[in-house]
């Protein structure tokens, strides 16, 4: 009877092992299948938006160099639109900035860098307090330096790399030392959003001008096609539609130009995730 109660006990110990192992990475996987849905749907929508433009142009001109061009075009257009703005960006840097002086008012009270988590898990800025409450969550069933790798990994900022090394350094060598890193990291945030809201504002014209460009590129064309068919005639033959490529990658070489002055270009993490290579 010992024997049996023994073996009982311990297949209940390792099934519930087994369950906390399973919680441990489920929620992470869940979340990195979405993201990787959210992906393929975006990718799906501005390739559909792409073909129905093609189609669109190919039975208005009947040129195949006209259409292809079109398509890629409306496949670029519809990508910038699902790109994060610049001025997310800013918000995200200044959400993490207030976090980080949050966490070193929170340094030296006897809760702990996990108490801290959580006691400021609710009252964290908006943009990150799902990724902040998820992880305070985990720190009920996870050790903190076995959670703190997802949490750079859903915060995927280099702001964020900074503030998990802190938290790291924290409760490996004690949180008193950390709160002077924690003020200057949220000093430097904030400088960083300082830094980009000037640039955004020197950006502005380029972006302007450029969008303006376009728009009167496009109109210029489409007038040409319903009102300058005798104009564009010699376009419908072979040599036209391979001169006509050329133009096209001309306007493609300039777009594509001055897309990169006024697009910033994001620095690269120090924290590589998980998982990634």
């Amino acid at each position: 009877m010992n024997v049996l109660a023994a073996a009982a006990g311990l297949l209940v110990a390792a099934g519930v092992a087994l369950v906390a192992g399973g919680l441990r990475r489920a929620p992470v996987e869940r979340r990195r299948a979405r993201e990787r849905r959210r992906r393929r749907d975006l990718v799906a929508g501005r390739a559909g938006v792409a073909v129905g433009v093609a189609l669109g142009a190919l039975v208005l001109t009947r040129w195949p160099v006209a259409a292809i061009g079109a398509g890629a075009a409306a496949y670029v257009v519809a990508g910038r639109q699902s790109r994060p703005s610049p001025a997310r960006e800013i918000d995200r840097i200044d959400a993490m900035a207030a976090w980080a002086e949050m966490l070193r008012d929170g340094v030296g009270t006897p809760r702990g860098i996990e108490g801290i988590v959580t006691s400021t898990a609710s009252t964290a800025p908006a943009l990150i307090r799902p990724t902040v409450m998820r992880f305070a969550h985990r720190l009920a069933w996870q050790d903190l330096p076995d959670a703190l790798p997802d949490l750079a990994d859903e915060l995927d900022h280099r702001i964020g790399d900074l503030i998990v090394t802190s938290l790291d350094i924290a409760a490996r060598s004690g949180a008193r030392q950390v709160r002077a890193v924690l003020d200057d990291l949220a000093d430097a945030a904030r400088e960083e959003a300082r830094m980009l809201r000037r640039q955004e504002v020197a950006r502005t014209r380029p972006r302007s001008e450029m969008n303006q460009i376009a728009a009167i590129s496009a109109m210029v064309v489409l007038l040409l096609v319903v009102v300058g068919q005798d104009y564009l005639a010699p376009y419908r033959s072979v040599v036209g539609q391979l001169v006509l490529c050329g133009v096209a990658g001309l306007w493609l070489v300039g777009f594509g130009a001055m897309a990169r002055l006024a697009r910033p270009k994001p620095l690269e993490r120090f924290l590589v995730a998980r998982g990634r290579t």
